[in-house]
Parts: C-alpha cells; structure tokens; sequence
C-alpha cells in the first residue's frame, strides 16, 4: 500500500511513518462508469483521492442543467472542504470511466492531522490550490469569449490527462461535448462550433474520440 500512495501525488512528499498511519484507515472503493459517489447536499463523511481513473465534480442549476467544477483524474483529491466542519458536500460526484477511489473517513483522518503535521500541511496546498482554482474559473467564465474559453478547456484537458501541450500530441476524450461545454460556461452548440474553427484553422484536429494538437502555439496564444 505505501509503495502505491507514494506513487500518487498528494502522498509523494510524505514520510513513512505518515505513509503507514495513512495506510490504516484508508478504503479503496471500485466505482464504475457513471455511478454516483455522492450528491450533493449530503452529510459530508469522508475525503477521497482517486487512484486512477476520472471524476467529475459538478452542481446542478436551479434549471437542472450540470455545471462541471472540475474533472479529478489519478492522485486527485476532493471533498476535502469539509473535514474541519461539520458540512453537507457543496457539489456532486461521478465517475466518468471505471475508477478505484482511497476513502478517507473524516473523523478518522481529523485525528490522525492532529497527530501528524506534515499531512495536514499537504492538505491545506491541496485547499490552496482549490482556490486559485475557482478563481481562475470565474474568470473564464466572466471575462473570456467563446474561442478563448474552448482554448482554456483544451489545455485544461491536456493537463488533467498528463499531457504535455506541444504539436503532436493526442488525448482521448473520455467526458461530452455536453460535459465539456459546462466546464467552461459554454452551450454545447457554441462549443461544437468553436472546436470546429478550431480544426478548419489548423489549431487542432479532431478524430472520433481523440483530440490532436496541431499547432500548439497558436493555442496557447488564445489562452
């Protein structure tokens, strides 16, 4: 168990001795495609990192439509919000593809952060990051236009699959076009739109479920 959680990134930096405590109260949970893990506005009860697989984070509108938070991929941590409060979870989760989680209860772990340090300080940069985040979120949805916002979900894309950004490279798209609009404000129709300006202007190329990166310059430059 620690050889694996050392390999994924918010245990890397870890010692041994909070390798083997964290061993101890972790649960490894099979989710498969399309499963819920929780809803929102439950009773938060535990924290989770995803050992590999995907999950999307999303909340539901007044209108029924899903709005896409963010998409968790291998080492990712969510619903860490929660573990100093008492809190319901302020969104829902989902599997995407066939994921294996670590669950991590939080009455367990609030003891074993008051006992070891060093992992409640990787949980607060987790909760940093977070932050920066969402702010870069609201930015993309208040200030950026359609070609900008579809620039941003791309590279964003590429990032979650450990995918460098340069000419070349591909990645399968495992969430909609449905999906992807919601990540970024957008409809699916001005998503699709854009995606194929995109491609008729040599940015990207499109092929069935993989996305290719034809001039990552002239991507990054829209960002």
């Amino acid at each position: 168990m620690d050889q694996v959680l050392k390999r994924l990134s918010f245990f890397s930096s870890l010692d041994s001795e909070s390798l083997n405590k964290l061993s101890e109260i972790i649960v490894e949970r099979e989710y498969k495609k399309g499963s819920s893990i929780f809803i929102e506005g439950e009773e938060a009860e535990a924290v989770y990192v995803v050992r590999n697989g995907k999950v999307k984070i999303y909340k539901t509108g007044s209108d029924g439509k899903e709005h896409i938070i963010h998409i968790m991929s291998d080492g990712d941590v969510f619903a860490e919000s929660c573990i100093f409060e008492a809190c319901p979870y302020p969104a829902s989760a989902e599997a995407v593809e066939d994921t294996v989680l670590y669950v991590l209860e939080n009455n367990k772990l609030e003891k074993l952060l008051e006992e070891h340090p060093k992992i409640a300080v990787e949980l607060v940069k987790i909760m940093a990051r977070r932050l920066r985040m969402v702010a870069m979120q609201i930015e993309n949805l208040s200030l950026k236009d359609a070609n900008q916002k579809t620039a941003t979900l791309i590279v964003n894309l590429f990032k979650i699959g450990g995918v460098e950004v340069i000419n070349g490279a591909k990645i399968k798209l495992d969430v909609s076009r449905t999906e992807m609009a919601n990540m970024v404000g957008l409809t699916r129709e001005t998503l699709t739109r854009t995606l194929f300006k995109f491609k008729n202007e040599g940015i990207i190329d499109i092929d069935g479920k993989e996305l290719i990166i034809v001039d990552s310059y002239k991507l990054l430059q829209l960002v």
